[in-house]
């Protein structure tokens, strides 16, 4: 069911459809759409998961809405959807765009490997949209801070090779994985029993690859292969480990970067200030997920390798939350509207 009263009046106006807005990336695309003033229409909510008749509760701007299960007849007046539920849901999505007429930008990771869907990054590739889109895919979240980092690099100092060691936090387990985090920690606090269901071990005060993960729907393989094919250009070696930690939000990475020539601190910041959601933190300034969790952006300490010339260090949190993929979505859908790549429906 959506809302029948427009935040946006005029032939500007978009009219949405929200899949599985509940979940954590679900939230943050609501969230960023009223703080970025999108121009946002009519809205419909869905959720995958409803096995109610008559939906689930859910709301948009403080007005209350059932999202109910997904159908394709109450997509008629949609112009851009929202598909925003775990890892795989809008698989059995993909080709409603194409029947319904409308564009979709999916979170699910399940267009990524579709041939002919473009992967993007707003502020990376958005040419990769050029032509009118039934479907855009957002990249996997540790795809999309890696290249926003390595893009404007690549462009300024041709790269050879980067190592990247990414530390994940729970919440890109969703609130699920938030709750079992949490009562893991008081449950090892207090040498009791502790619930393993979402990451199969023990995660409070403990360090383990991602892979172990149920249901992580990646693999570090896939991460760098779609990283370098936003980042585009010439090819650079890119090997990735990913590791889960106890932290609640925020991304953290640490990389080592080899350049085709020797580099100092000026040469890497001219080239980092060419994206503006990149931020160079000074000397020991705070840079940890527990002072950064909320910001926007990627915040960078860089240091030049003193054994190569042509190698730095780049240590770098980022707010998966606030700046991951619900960002990108939303600034991708600003990208459709601005460039004139979505078309419109009249409204019911």
């Amino acid at each position: 069911m959506g809302r029948n009263s427009p935040l946006s009046h005029g032939p500007e106006s978009v009219n949405i459809a929200l899949f599985d807005a509940s979940t954590l990336v679900g939230k943050g695309v609501k969230t960023h759409l009223l703080q970025r003033g999108f121009p946002v229409g009519q809205v419909r909510s869905f959720d995958t998961g409803a096995v109610e008749e008559g939906g689930n509760l859910t709301e948009f701007d403080g007005e209350a809405m059932l999202a109910v299960r997904p159908d394709p007849d109450a997509m008629t007046q949609v112009d851009l959807a929202f598909f925003c539920g775990a890892p795989g849901t809008g698989e059995g999505l993909l080709d409603w765009p194409e029947r319904g007429g409308f564009t979709a930008i999916d979170l699910t990771h399940s267009a990524n490997r579709k041939d002919g869907v473009p992967v993007v990054n707003a502020g990376v590739n958005p040419r990769a949209i050029h032509s009118l889109p039934g479907i855009v895919a957002s990249p996997h979240p540790i795809s999309q801070f890696l290249s926003t980092f390595l893009a404007p690099l690549s462009r300024a100092l041709p790269l050879e090779e980067a190592v990247c060691l990414v530390m994940q936090p729970a919440s890109e387990a969703g609130e699920e994985g938030i709750a079992e985090l949490h009562k893991q920690t008081v449950g090892v606090l207090s040498f009791a029993e502790v619930p393993k269901q979402r990451f199969e071990r023990v995660l409070a005060f403990n360090v383990m690859p991602a892979t172990l993960g149920r249901g992580s729907g990646f693999s570090e393989d896939w991460i760098t292969r779609e990283t370098q094919a936003i980042v585009g250009g010439k090819p650079f070696l890119h090997a990735l480990r990913v590791l889960l930690v106890p932290v609640f939000h925020c991304h953290s990475f640490c990389c080592w970067v080899r350049f085709a020539h020797a580099v100092d601190q000026t040469g890497i910041r001219k080239a980092l200030a060419s994206e503006p959601s990149l931020r160079i933190l000074e000397g020991s300034g705070a840079a940890t997920p527990a002072e950064l969790a909320g910001e926007e952006g990627i915040l960078l300490q860089v240091r030049c390798d003193p054994a190569a010339r042509n190698g730095a260090w780049f240590w770098g949190v980022t707010d998966n939350l606030a700046a991951g993929a619900a960002l990108n979505a939303v600034r991708l859908a600003e990208y459709l509207v601005s460039s004139g790549f979505l078309p419109r429906k009249r409204s019911a």
